[in-house]
């Protein structure tokens, strides 16, 4: 009798224990969002979380694998504002631009959290639960550039996969340039390098 009991108690903690830890990272959000990333430390998401910084410690090592958290938690966001932005689409080719002008618009506008996610290419020794929510989040993004890609181009299998990747890799380094401001002064936007590339695919 005692074995059925057991369960549901356990089910209360884990499900306290995904209470808390999702606290914290809407502590971490909100502490991004009004004052920057650099302002996120473990103190201070603890003091808007109205917790013990010592009781973040019981969630996360250290501000690092917060963040990392934090920036998987928007990227997810961000490939279902891709989806849905080519959703709304009339065209495959459309779809591909409306979905890649998403993944632009919230990497070169003052999106604090999505400044983190740089952390993910360093990010090394991570829970192996958060190291596959990255994993699954990375993907997804891949996947709401490369259905329209594929539908608008025809392309398959590895030239597919290649062309995904190309646009996924420029789209970074264009954010980075742009966030550096270094395109205004050679003479391009953003958006024109953006439909330049579209406009090169096979």
């Amino acid at each position: 009798m005692s074995a059925p009991a057991g369960k549901p108690a356990e089910k209360r903690r884990e499900d306290l224990r995904g209470h808390k830890r999702s606290s914290i990272l809407a502590a971490a959000r909100r502490v991004c969002g009004q004052h920057g990333p650099e302002a996120l430390t473990i103190r201070a998401v603890a003091a808007e979380a109205g917790y013990a910084p010592g009781a973040v410690y019981s969630y996360f090592s250290g501000i690092d694998e917060l963040a990392i958290a934090l920036a998987a938690e928007e990227l997810g966001h961000l490939a279902r504002r891709m989806r849905e932005a080519a959703e709304r689409a009339n065209s495959p080719q459309a779809a591909l631009e409306a979905a890649a002008q998403e993944a632009l618009n919230a990497a070169t506008g003052n999106a604090p959290h999505l400044r983190l996610a740089g952390r993910l290419f360093s990010a090394e020794g991570l829970p192996s639960g958060l190291d596959r929510s990255v994993t699954g989040r990375v993907i997804a993004i891949l996947e709401a550039l490369g259905g329209p890609l594929r539908a608008a181009t025809g392309l398959e299998g590895a030239d597919a996969h290649r062309e995904i990747l190309c646009l996924a890799a420029f789209l970074i380094g264009l954010h980075a340039l742009d966030a550096s401001g270094r395109l205004a002064p050679l003479g391009f936007s953003a958006e024109s390098l953006l439909a330049h590339r579209l406009a090169s695919l096979p």
